[in-house]
């Protein structure tokens, strides 16, 4: 780890909690409940937040996080997509090409669920997650154009585990890809959309076989 992440407020508190904290437990249950609502919003969702939370969960303990705080960037990951709640459900399920407004208004999700958990308590990091997790680490990505380091790192495990359960899913555009196809397609982008030391984290997930069973395969 350098001194820049040392610094990055992303970094994990390495204070491990005990995971029979009734505290941690009714908070994971209200983000769970609170996923759940944009998820049946999107009819293309499926089990994407489970995998998206168990993703996120291998990556953050090969990264060095403790294990309870490795568990809950994987509850607050599940609220990335929660600004979806603003989007219409017809544009959000549309088959045909989306026009640019369309577009935008799409995007526009990751703001709207940026405003939505900063109204809640103790969704600080969740809020992070939903505004920059499809920044890119080239600086090709929304909703700021963020680079690098700029991006919480949060955000930044987040993007990876979404690209590759994006890529896994059958979704109203586009048929499932190979789970060999995926996860190949997801490490070249290591240092162009996705941060170096998080694509090398997901590649030890997936030689050390604990991300092939996320999906069974």
């Amino acid at each position: 780890m350098n001194l820049d992440d040392r610094n990055n407020p992303a970094e994990p508190d390495r204070r491990s909690t005990p995971r029979t904290d009734p505290q941690r437990t009714a908070h994971h249950d209200l983000i769970f409940a609170f996923a759940r609502a944009s998820e049946q919003h999107d009819a293309d969702v499926g089990g994407h937040l489970h995998h998206i939370r168990a993703i996120v969960e291998l990556i953050a303990l090969e990264l060095g996080f403790t294990d309870s705080d490795a568990e809950d960037l994987g509850y607050d990951a599940m609220l990335h997509d929660v600004g979806k709640l603003h989007v219409p459900a017809d544009v959000l399920n549309k088959r045909e090409e989306l026009t640019d407004d369309e577009r935008r208004l799409i995007q526009s999700h990751t703001t709207h669920g940026e405003a939505m958990l900063q109204q809640k308590p103790g969704t600080s990091r969740a809020a992070r997650i939903a505004r920059s997790h499809h920044e890119s680490w080239d600086g090709a990505g929304y909703p700021d154009g963020l680079t690098g380091e700029m991006i919480p790192l949060e955000a930044r495990i987040t993007a990876a585990a979404d690209m590759l359960d994006a890529l896994l899913a059958d979704r109203s555009y586009k048929d499932a890809w190979s789970y060999d196809r995926a996860i190949q397609a997801v490490l070249a982008e290591r240092g162009r959309q996705l941060d170096p030391r998080v694509a090398e984290a997901l590649r030890a997930c997936h030689e050390a076989g604990t991300l092939r069973r996320v999906y069974d395969v």
